[in-house]
């Protein structure tokens, strides 16, 4: 996997592709003033505080661990951008993807070139897995994660940043996250990245049992879309917080792992496809 084969083009400074009908150019970021758009991006995006801003002091140390930060770029300004450190889980070394943000009329493509980008840069530098942490309730990020990227999980993490971070984005929840493990190396990510991958639709989970019927297969169900149910109901979303939290880590220590997801545009549900693990 290099930046060449998936698709990005060599340009001065950096690459360039085509996302929709937008063609941006992707560097690695050095300067300042790319490092100011890193940090718009996030206020804009997420809506964090300046107390939970990764912030220039933090993100221009992050090659020196291995990493990198990654700029997307329309002309001069930044659309989009990943940034991920070098580390150690279980005492395996593998490049944690911290944070990734998109502008809203960016979306619908970017996502992926960039994770895709990152994971080529991340295999150069001499990592064989990635991680990351992703809210369990988040659609359209599970698509993008268990579809596309061809990751997994197994591990489900309660409060990781508390009720009150970034709140304009998660409305007070329980900042509940899944560990995200991306192998790099495996056939599995290889084809999703190289040879693309149809996602999943509803339909083809439709005869699996829900979670916790017994089965090799099984399927979990999270709202569609968690940001209007945040805004109409907001007891509601609460409930299903608590009710995925249960369910999944429930399934996991019953050795399950989540391998796939099934969404649709106007669907009321996703669904997580759980499989034990051999």
């Amino acid at each position: 996997l290099t930046p060449e084969t998936l698709g990005f083009d060599p340009a001065p400074g950096g690459w360039r592709r085509s996302i929709g009908a937008r063609t941006l150019d992707f560097r690695v970021i050095r300067s300042p003033e790319d490092f100011a758009q890193c940090e718009r991006l996030q206020r804009e995006v997420f809506g964090v505080s300046e107390s939970d801003l990764a912030s220039y002091s933090i993100m221009v140390v992050i090659p020196k661990t291995g990493g990198e930060v990654i700029g997307a770029f329309d002309g001069a300004r930044m659309v989009g951008y990943i940034q991920g450190y070098g580390g150690f889980v279980d005492g395996r070394p593998l490049l944690i993807s911290d944070l990734m943000a998109v502008e809203p009329d960016a979306r619908g493509g970017l996502g992926f070139a960039l994770k895709a980008l990152q994971g080529a840069l991340a295999l150069r530098a001499g990592f064989r897995e990635a991680a990351w942490t992703v809210d369990p309730l988040r659609a359209a990020n599970a698509r993008l994660n268990f579809e596309r990227l061809g990751a997994t999980s197994h591990v489900y993490e309660e409060n990781v940043y508390g009720d009150e971070f970034a709140g304009g984005l998660y409305g007070g929840l329980p900042s509940d996250r899944l560990f995200i493990n991306w192998n790099l190396e495996s056939d599995r990510v290889r084809h999703r990245l190289l040879a693309g991958h149809k996602p999943l639709e509803p339909a083809a989970l439709a005869d699996l049992p829900d979670y916790p019927a017994a089965g090799a297969r099984v399927r979990v169900a999270i709202p569609a879309d968690i940001d209007a149910l945040l805004a109409d109901d907001p007891a509601a979303a609460r409930a299903w917080r608590f009710a995925v939290r249960s369910q999944l880590e429930e399934a996991f220590a019953e050795g399950c792992t989540i391998t796939g997801f099934a969404g649709s545009r106007g669907g009321a549900r996703g669904y997580y496809l759980l499989e034990h693990r051999g």
